[in-house]
C-alpha cells in the first residue's frame, strides 16, 4: 500500500504503478457523416507508470488492445476491427510510450506529456494536458491496494496514422471525420492486478 507522505503531497509516490482497466475509462470521439458523434471505449488495456523521485522524470508506457474497441454496436465494431480502419489482424495493439513531461500553468496537479503513439503500425509524437484528480485506498483490498486517479485529453487525425475514413458515401460525404477526440479516466494502483483479470477472466 502506499499512502500519501503529508498532506501536501500530489501524485503516486516513486516506484512503480499499475493501470487498472477496469476502473479506468479510454475514450474516443470520432464524427460521421459529417454531423454525427460515435462515442467509444478499448476494453483491454496494460500500462506501467514509472514514477521517479523528481516527477517530471517518470515514464508511461501504455498499451490497448485494438480488437477490444467497443462503440456499443458490434457490426459498427466489426467494420472498425478491419481492414478499413484499425485492421487489428496486422495491427493488433495501439501503444503509447512517454518521451517528457512538463508543468502547466493551468495549476497544481495539471501537467502536459509528451510521447510517441502508435496506431495502425505508424508511430507521431502527441501531446495530453493531463490532470491528477485524488487518490483512494482499493475498494475490495483498501489494506492492500493503494490506487490514484488522472484525467487526460487531446485530440488526433487518423490520416497522420494511415487509418482510412471508410471512403465517401453515396451523396459525396465520408463516412467519417479525421479528427478524433481522445478523453482519458484513469486509474494507477500500486499493485499489478493481472491476478485480479485472470481470476475474474478479463485477462
Amino acid at each position: 500500500m502506499n499512502p500519501p507522505q503529508d498532506s501536501d503531497a500530489i501524485g503516486p509516490t516513486p516506484g512503480t504503478w499499475h493501470l487498472d482497466p477496469l476502473h479506468s475509462s479510454l475514450i474516443f470521439v470520432a464524427r460521421y457523416l459529417r454531423f454525427g458523434r460515435v462515442q467509444g471505449t478499448f476494453g483491454r488495456a496494460k500500462g506501467l507508470v514509472m514514477v521517479a523521485d523528481n516527477p517530471l522524470h517518470s515514464k508511461v508506457d501504455v498499451a490497448l488492445e485494438a480488437a477490444s474497441v467497443n462503440t456499443g454496436v458490434e457490426a459498427r465494431d466489426n467494420h472498425l476491427r478491419s481492414a478499413d480502419f484499425l485492421d487489428v489482424e496486422n495491427h493488433p495493439e495501439l501503444r503509447f510510450v512517454s518521451t517528457g513531461l512538463e508543468r502547466s500553468d493551468r495549476g497544481n496537479g495539471v501537467f502536459l506529456m509528451y510521447g510517441d503513439m502508435t496506431i495502425h503500425g505508424t508511430t507521431r509524437p502527441m501531446r495530453l494536458e493531463c490532470h491528477w484528480v485524488g487518490e483512494s485506498p482499493d475498494y475490495a483490498s483498501p489494506d492492500e491496494i493503494y490506487g490514484h486517479f488522472f484525467a487526460a485529453h487531446t485530440r488526433i487525425r487518423l490520416s497522420d496514422f494511415g487509418v482510412g475514413d471508410g471512403g465517401p458515401t453515396a451523396w459525396g460525404e465520408r463516412l467519417v471525420g479525421d479528427t478524433v477526440d481522445v478523453v482519458l479516466e484513469i486509474r494507477l494502483q500500486d499493485r499489478d492486478p493481472i491476478d485480479f483479470l485472470r481470476q475474474i477472466g478479463h485477462e
